[in-house]
């Protein structure tokens, strides 16, 4: 079983949890995310937290124990975004590189012969701080996480320079490390 689902996860004043047969439904007046519960995994909503068990037979098959761990942190990632949304500041380092906002639709301009859009999902926020910061806030950690790996495939920093899409705070090898 997984020990981080010993602990409860403690539900701010700000979000309201609802626990309906196998699914979930977590809102902060704004949003609505549902998740669905794997079929060993049981929550409970005791006072202002949640609380994970499983039945003694299905502790015994590995696959059950890693699924109580996985909706475990994921739900505990919506609760927490719900909160206070996750935010991932991208970074273009590159001569002549920029990116602009068109719509719905982010244009990369990333020294190829032609320009690079990027659809910009419904459930992330996204602010220009200039031509060359992008700044990425969702209330969802996985639709962020997939939203900023979508940008960064389109120019992953080389490994001469590091010219690209970088994300802020990870360090990116060269050669000359």
């Amino acid at each position: 079983m997984s020990r981080l689902a010993n602990v409860p996860i403690k539900i701010p004043s700000s979000v309201t949890v609802t626990v309906e047969n196998k699914s979930l439904s977590i809102s902060n007046g704004k949003v609505t995310e549902k998740w669905a519960l794997h079929s060993a995994v049981n929550v409970a909503l005791e006072d202002d937290s949640l609380v994970f068990t499983m039945k003694e037979s299905d502790k015994k098959d590995a696959f059950c124990r890693a699924m109580l761990g996985t909706d475990y942190r994921h739900i505990s990632n919506l609760v927490t975004g719900m909160a206070k949304p996750f935010e991932t500041v991208l970074e273009i380092h590159g001569l002549g590189y920029r990116v602009k906002m068109s719509g719905n639709q982010l244009v990369l301009s990333l020294g190829k012969s032609h320009d690079d859009i990027v659809d910009i999902v419904s459930d992330v926020a996204v602010e220009m701080t200039g031509e060359k910061e992008i700044v990425c806030r969702s209330h969802s950690k996985k639709k962020l996480g997939d939203f900023v790996a979508e940008v960064c495939s389109k120019r992953r920093p080389d490994a001469y320079k590091a010219k690209g899409v970088r994300i802020r705070g990870v360090h990116y090898r060269t050669k000359s490390d």
